[in-house]
């Protein structure tokens, strides 16, 4: 036979009708829990002595009752913002002040509970909830940033800008703690990379956009190299002045080989498309040597000085060759002549070790005593400093970059630095300090 009154079902003394369900549940309990409360805390108002409501008589100054009456009737004296030091003065902001809101906790969870067993309520509020969150999501989705809508830069937006950072920012430098003397430097346009070689056979890449600086780890022993050329193809070429020879290093894998030897390697440019690399030596001589064969070298010139070092290419068939250690001249060697010639520029003022143009008529020639960077002017000869430093700046290699109008510089601290072609070019002098 059934029960009726199970619990779930039957009709409660709250006058509730007993199908709360789970929710009316919990509302049911959360009031019983509250008259709980109340109930306490007027027992404990009941049972604490001098918590009571006795009558003060005035006349017989006499408490009629509990004696809590005339406590009541000093707390009632008292300023209302100074501290309460009775207990009684306690009760009455307790009771005062919890009464009321456990009073109307049991009438809102009862509001509650009656909200619950009505299954319109009931369902209208969960509608309401599922509409807003189906609304929520389908705002999300809608208001998504796809990658394909993200905004784009064009790559020629992207040169300028970097052009524009670059020419504003005058001197910059780009990187150091390289270990060894960073005697030569070549640059990667597409990957927006330089790549330093030091004597202690060490080869970094550094970017030039963010300055950081990475040691290339290769296969073989690069041995004491001068200088460094890329092909723009993955390839990148080392002078080895101790080794004697011109070593080609794969920039994916960092596998090395030999493409020629017996030559006192030091500087190196690449012509030709990245076919022909020309490589001066350390004994007054220029080699052209054919990259795509083994050992495939020819003398285009020598008596250049001793301590020849750098190389630089105008793109017009003519090479500029620079001294290591020797106050020299700065050689102009023509190469589409036959025999190749060669023509003094200008007797260098300071040691030069290696050699940039501008394309403009101006020879950048490092002198890494002097700690100055200065420039020639291919036609007349006349030198000028272009940069000083306050400390060491004993720069070594060069390379220019035409596209952003910057010019790099790697030194025997094993620093790189960038300087603006626009200032280089003006009658100003850089001054830099360098830290070192």
């Amino acid at each position: 036979m059934s029960d009726d009154t199970g619990p779930n079902t039957g009709e409660r003394e709250d006058g509730s009708s007993g199908k709360t369900g789970f929710f009316g549940n919990i509302f049911n309990s959360g009031k019983g829990r509250a008259g709980e409360a109340e109930r306490a805390a007027a027992a404990m108002g009941e049972a604490i002595p001098g918590a009571g409501e006795g009558v003060w008589d005035e006349d017989e100054e006499c408490v009629a009752g509990d004696v809590s009456a005339y406590v009541h009737s000093l707390e009632a004296g008292r300023d209302p913002w100074c501290p309460r030091q009775t207990a009684h003065g306690a009760l009455d902001v307790m009771q005062g002040f919890l009464s009321p809101h456990l009073s109307n906790f049991q009438a809102t969870a009862d509001h509650q509970r009656k909200a619950n067993e009505d299954p319109k309520s009931t369902a209208g509020m969960a509608s309401s909830t599922m509409k807003s969150s189906t609304e929520e999501e389908n705002f999300r989705k809608a208001a998504k940033i796809r990658d394909e809508d993200q905004p784009r830069m064009s790559e020629d937006m992207q040169r300028h800008l970097n052009r524009a950072q670059y020419q504003t920012e005058g001197a910059v430098l780009v990187a150091s703690g390289m270990v060894g003397h960073a005697v030569g430097v070549a640059l990667d346009p597409a990957g927006e990379k330089a790549y330093v070689v030091t004597d202690s056979g060490k080869l970094y890449s550094v970017s030039r956009t963010n300055h950081v600086k990475r040691e290339f780890v290769t296969t073989g022993n690069l041995g004491s190299p001068g200088g460094v050329a890329l092909d723009g193809k993955g390839k990148a070429y080392v002078t080895d002045n101790s080794g004697n020879r011109l070593v080609r290093v794969d920039l994916a894998n960092g596998n090395t080989e030999e493409v020629a030897t017996g030559v006192r390697a030091y500087g190196v440019k690449l012509g030709d498309g990245g076919k022909t690399a020309y490589v001066t030596g350390l004994d007054g001589k220029l080699f052209a040597v054919d990259v795509e064969k083994k050992d495939a070298k020819k003398l285009i010139v020598d008596q250049l000085g001793s301590s020849t070092s750098g190389a630089a290419l105008d793109g017009n068939g003519k090479a500029y060759t620079g001294n290591w250690n020797h106050v020299g001249n700065l050689w102009e060697v023509d190469l589409r002549a036959d025999p190749p010639s060669k023509r003094s520029v200008a007797t260098l003022s300071r040691q030069s070790c290696d050699v940039a143009l501008d394309g403009a008529g101006t020879a950048y020639v490092s002198d890494h005593w002097g700690d100055v960077l200065y420039k020639v002017d291919l036609a007349t000869g006349a030198q000028h400093v272009a940069v000083k430093a306050t400390g060491s700046f004993s720069a070594l290699g060069l390379a220019l970059d035409s596209s952003n109008g910057v010019l790099y510089v790697s030194t025997w601290e094993g620093q790189l630095w960038r300087f603006s072609l626009r200032v280089l070019q003006t009658p100003e002098l850089i001054e830099i300090t360098t830290g070192v």
